[in-house]
């Protein structure tokens, strides 16, 4: 191999999701992608752009932006060695939904849609690595919409215009994830029939025979805290990528009990109801949510 393409092995090592590749197909991707150096603040895509190619840094840092057309501009996140961007359009097949800016020299791996393409379908597990990088930045921007909120709530007075931005961002965001997610969320849920409810000593007999998936709807933050035992979080902002991981489907007829804080109620009769709307035929709400549970001495963790 030429010390160009022994560079570009070890940059795709440093990758989460291509590491475990067979060393042959390593290999044979170290000699056929591209190599590029991007100069500082650098446009290496905007939005609206066709998705072509899929990035990997091996060295500099790369920040990745979404822009309003009233010139709001939100920093989605910023990447550095080893990470990868560029995958969410070509995943959807949509136009790039966010820009990619260098903000010093920085050298990049480059792999084609047709490469990308070819990967993902030799290698299926791939496309299960890019769902746990997206779900971990989800959860990131999720924690900040939660921050922003707070402190307007904390706020003795807020102007109109500062109230208009923090509206303003968060329905970015909001847009941003349906674009980035091939499956999107309603702005407006349907609602099936009325959710059941379950008490939570009914709900410890499945749960103790096994019979029961038990899923936590409080943001990730407060499932970080203490949660059921063995339970699945699934936030509402993390539905669709929760799903996809955590839900075979196969497993319709299983039993699901959904819960949250006595307080966030609402939000445990959405996550149930979006089940329902799923397929899934036997989802209840637990009655008096994580404090009924752990009441009874039930397990947590």
């Amino acid at each position: 191999m030429t010390d160009a393409e022994v560079e570009n092995r070890k940059i795709l090592l440093k990758s989460s999701v291509f590491r475990d590749l067979p060393p042959e197909k390593l290999d044979e991707l170290a000699r056929t992608v591209q190599s590029r150096v991007a100069r500082p603040n650098e446009i290496i895509f905007k939005e609206g752009d066709p998705p072509d190619s899929f990035y990997i840094i091996g060295s500099g840092r790369v920040r990745i932006f979404v822009s309003h057309k009233d010139r709001i501009v939100r920093e989605l996140s910023v990447r550095g060695p080893g990470e990868h961007f560029g995958e969410v359009s070509l995943l959807a097949g949509d136009t790039r939904t966010a820009n990619a800016e260098s903000l010093v020299e920085t050298q990049l791996v480059v792999l084609s849609k047709e490469q990308f393409d070819s990967l993902l379908r030799d290698y299926p597990y791939l496309s299960r690595n890019f769902v746990r990088d997206m779900r971990g930045w989800l959860l990131k921007d999720q924690e900040i919409i939660e921050e922003e909120t707070n402190a307007v709530i904390r706020a003795s007075r807020v102007f109109w215009f500062d109230f208009v931005l923090v509206i303003g961002v968060s329905v970015l965001l909001a847009i941003t994830f349906n674009f980035s997610n091939p499956y999107g969320i309603p702005l407006i849920p349907e609602r099936p029939e009325a959710v059941a409810s379950i008490s939570a000593s009914a709900a410890m007999e499945d749960y103790r025979q096994g019979q029961t998936l038990i899923v936590d709807a409080m943001p990730n933050n407060f499932y970080r805290k203490r949660h059921i035992k063995g339970a699945v979080n699934m936030p509402m902002a993390l539905f669709d990528i929760v799903y996809l991981i955590s839900f075979p489907e196969e497993e319709k007829d299983k039993k699901i009990v959904v819960y949250g804080n006595t307080i966030s109620r609402p939000y445990d009769l959405e996550i149930a109801d979006k089940l329902l709307l799923r397929g899934h035929r036997d989802v209840k709400v637990l009655d008096g949510g994580l404090q009924a549970w752990e009441a009874n001495g039930y397990p947590v963790e």
